[in-house]
């Protein structure tokens, strides 16, 4: 397993009921452009580029997986997965792991980041996060995501109301980040083990609101060992989860999700716009995510049935 570090301010400056209804991929689901196109690509693995042109970081790199038995005249669901530090979409495939808890009508793509240098924090391998987070500031990345999306739209049959982020670490960061400045493009994320929401805090201390309504659920490691600046076990989670419970309207109260065994202490905020999970998993997975992640992230993201119109 690699140990996936995040980069950012703080070094320097058995299925559970999702809450929604079952998943819905037949004729009435939502059709990308690429629906009746036979794909050439075999089930599996592959990797791909593509040009996201100069606003986005030029040819981009990307691993894409099918499932066994893809159809082209029908509608998949789609899965991005954010590698984290000096990593590749192909590396965290097998340490996401999700493709084995994933029914026949879904799609996974993992793309691959660029390596940069950071003012103050070196050379890496990670994402650029928006207008405000210096120094990984920039929209290159979510322009490249863009693309990505347009591009997969176009290639495969896809169903534009079941798409959803993830990421670990640094990806982490980009999947709050992708939930919130593409919101209107994604149906749920699940950033883990991402750093404090600072790509949220624009410089003239206004608010950021964000386009779209994705459901959010935010995993962090109550003894993260790579987050050493916090003033308490869980802090960059807090503010993480406080972030989404704030832009999702959210009510004082919470649920109890009942996780203690598999994951952690696991909630579900009440009176929300859109649904908002947290869970601050338990010290001996540290930074890494958590146990059982695989299968309950799937669980989660395939309980969001297709919306007609989108």
């Amino acid at each position: 397993m690699w140990l996936l570090l995040a980069c950012g301010p703080a070094a320097p400056p058995e299925a559970h009921d999702s809450g929604t209804s079952p998943t819905d991929t037949g004729a009435d689901a939502p059709a990308s452009p690429g629906c009746g196109r036979p794909s050439e690509l075999a089930p599996g693995g592959v990797q791909r580029t593509l040009d996201a042109g100069a606003d986005g970081g030029g040819a981009r790199g990307y691993w894409l997986s099918l499932p066994e038995g893809y159809d082209p005249e029908r509608p998949h669901a789609l899965v991005l997965g954010y590698p984290g530090t000096d990593t590749l979409g192909e590396q965290i495939q097998p340490y996401l792991d999700l493709e084995r808890h994933a029914d026949g009508d879904v799609i996974f793509a993992y793309p691959d980041p660029l390596w940069r240098r950071f003012e103050g924090w070196g050379t890496y391998g990670g994402w650029t996060l928006g207008p405000w987070a210096g120094p990984a500031e920039g929209m290159e990345d979510l322009v490249y995501t863009e693309v990505l999306l347009d591009t997969l739209a176009a290639e495969l049959c896809l169903d534009p109301s079941r798409v959803f982020v993830t990421g670990h670490s640094w990806g982490g960061d980009m999947a709050a980040v992708v939930a919130c400045f593409l919101g209107e493009r994604v149906r749920a994320a699940i950033p883990v083990a991402a750093n404090r929401p600072y790509w949220f805090e624009p410089d003239d201390g206004s608010e950021v609101s964000c386009p779209g309504t994705p459901a959010v659920w935010t995993f962090f490691g109550e003894a993260d060992d790579h987050f050493t600046q916090q003033d308490y076990p869980g802090q960059y989670g807090d503010e993480q989860d406080a972030f989404w419970a704030d832009e999702h309207a959210c009510g004082p109260d919470v649920t109890d999700l009942g996780m203690e065994d598999e994951i952690g202490s696991c909630v579900e905020h009440e009176g929300c716009g859109s649904p908002t999970r947290y869970c601050l998993y338990g010290p001996e997975t540290a930074h890494q995510v958590p146990r059982r992640f695989d299968r309950v992230a799937m669980d989660w993201f395939l309980g969001f049935e297709a919306q007609a119109g989108r």
